[in-house]
């Protein structure tokens, strides 16, 4: 065995090279299209139509009405709108782009994976296309009929007059921090969005609220579940108050540039009316073995041990489909993205719970040591074994164990039956075969998480 692993492993690496290669997931659409590095972008405004609403720039100080002359507070004002206008328009593009993918590829996977579950005796599993993905379509819907985000006013700070004394009992300077590590001040957006749900006998109103740091663009994001009965016109639009600091002493071109740009950066992460539905690095690829498990799991089968069972015949099905249609590394990237990324109260590109005041006490978050190891008794362990006899056997092995399930006539150990299928398709005693496969597969894992996921060489 010890020299049967590393070839293993080999076989998988190979593949990988060949496959297509994953689906690209981050946090949101338009930080995923990377509009925030983009710096045609700002070039393009004057292409958009106004945003809609005044703006009314404040003094942070005072909290009056800013009066002062500052060319730098003057063009950030009147491009402000448009800065909204054109992310809305490209972030309706895309997720309209996106659905549009998911509506037409995420049916022909769940067709792929019907005519495979049918074929092991897992029948009456499809798709209502109506149903399909209808929350997301809702979002989508009053994403086209007006903006989630509505800027109210734009607070200007002057950096010469910041300090902890002009600050104090300032409500608006809450949002305002000193780190003396980076000898610079810091900003903070909250927003809460809200959805009032009004049902025939009752009405519930469901949140969720983001934070960004503005200046390092980490955050947290927190939510209730939205219900899948949501209409267009339960979403509020967001108030958004954006602070921004300008300098009496520092080049106004310069300065210009630099705000817009993180500006746009910033509302990337932020303006995510998506995140309801979850994390997009996650959300929509667990949604196909989910439903086909909950599937599984309202009907009878001639096995006895349904909860490891289920779980992995479920998982292997999806992956067999998973791979035909996207390749291997689908499988290992959803798998690390779940189990070592997915923190679903990150915003931006770290989480920061932004307890700037006393009495905030969001939670923190560290991330899990990547440690990856493969049980056979476990069904996610399970189907990495199954998932290398595919690899290795192809339908072989598939059709093997297809045909013993159907055989049965009354009910029996389908961990067992697995093991017979090993054993006749590989020649090898089962318990062996599954030793070597656990630790080749739980190396083939880590391996893309420190290659290809991590960007190592």
């Amino acid at each position: 065995m010890k020299r049967h692993t590393p070839r293993f492993l080999a076989v998988w690496l190979a593949a990988l090279a060949l496959l297509p290669s994953e689906l690209a997931f981050s946090q949101s659409a338009l930080s995923e299209a990377g509009v925030g590095d983009d710096d045609s972008f700002l070039i393009e405004l004057e292409a958009y139509v106004k945003y809609g609403g005044d703006i009314v720039v404040i003094d942070g100080l005072t909290g009056l009405e800013y009066h002062r002359e500052s060319e730098v507070v003057k063009t950030i004002h009147a491009n402000l709108p448009k800065i909204m206008g054109g992310l809305h328009n490209r972030l309706l593009l895309l997720e309209a782009q996106h659905m549009n993918f998911l509506m037409t590829q995420g049916v022909a996977h769940v067709k792929k994976l019907a005519d495979l579950a049918e074929s092991f005796g897992i029948k009456g599993h499809g798709i209502d296309k109506e149903q399909w993905l209808l929350k997301e379509r809702t979002i989508l819907a009053r994403l086209r009929s007006e903006p989630f985000f509505q800027i109210k006013e734009l607070v200007v700070w002057e950096k010469e007059s910041l300090s902890a004394v002009a600050l104090r009992g300032n409500e608006r300077a809450k949002h305002l921090r000193y780190n003396p590590d980076e000898q610079r001040w810091e900003r903070r957006i909250l927003t809460e969005w809200k959805v009032g749900i009004r049902n025939r006998n009752n009405y519930k109103m469901v949140r969720k609220w983001q934070g960004l740091n503005l200046d390092t663009n980490e955050g947290f994001h927190i939510s209730d579940t939205l219900p899948g009965n949501v209409y267009v016109s339960a979403f509020n639009e967001v108030p958004v108050s954006f602070p921004i600091i300008v300098s009496r002493e520092e080049n106004a071109d310069e300065q210009i540039a630099r705000i817009q740009q993180l500006i746009v950066k910033n509302l990337s992460y932020l303006y995510d009316p998506f995140s309801w539905a979850g994390r997009r690095s996650t959300r929509f690829r667990g949604r196909f073995v989910s439903d086909l498990l909950r599937h599984m799991e309202n009907r009878s089968y001639r096995v006895n041990d349904r909860e490891w069972f289920d779980r992995t015949i479920c998982n292997f099905l999806n992956d067999i489909v998973t791979v035909e249609m996207y390749g291997l590394k689908e499988v290992y990237n959803f798998y690390v993205t779940r189990r070592f990324e997915n923190n679903r109260s990150q915003m931006g590109i770290a989480m920061d719970p932004l307890n700037w005041v006393e009495g905030e006490d969001r939670p923190t978050y560290k991330p899990r040591k990547v440690n990856v190891r493969f049980n056979f008794n476990n069904p996610d362990g399970a189907r990495f074994v199954l998932l290398d006899l595919y690899l290795r056997y192809g339908y072989k092995f598939a059709e093997n164990l297809r045909t013993k399930l159907v055989a049965l006539k009354k009910k029996e150990s389908g961990k067992e039956i697995v093991m017979q299928s090993i054993e006749e398709v590989t020649g090898k005693p089962a318990r062996v075969y599954i030793k070597a496969a656990e630790k080749a597969q739980a190396e083939g894992v880590l391996h893309y998480w420190e290659t290809d996921r991590k960007g190592g060489a």
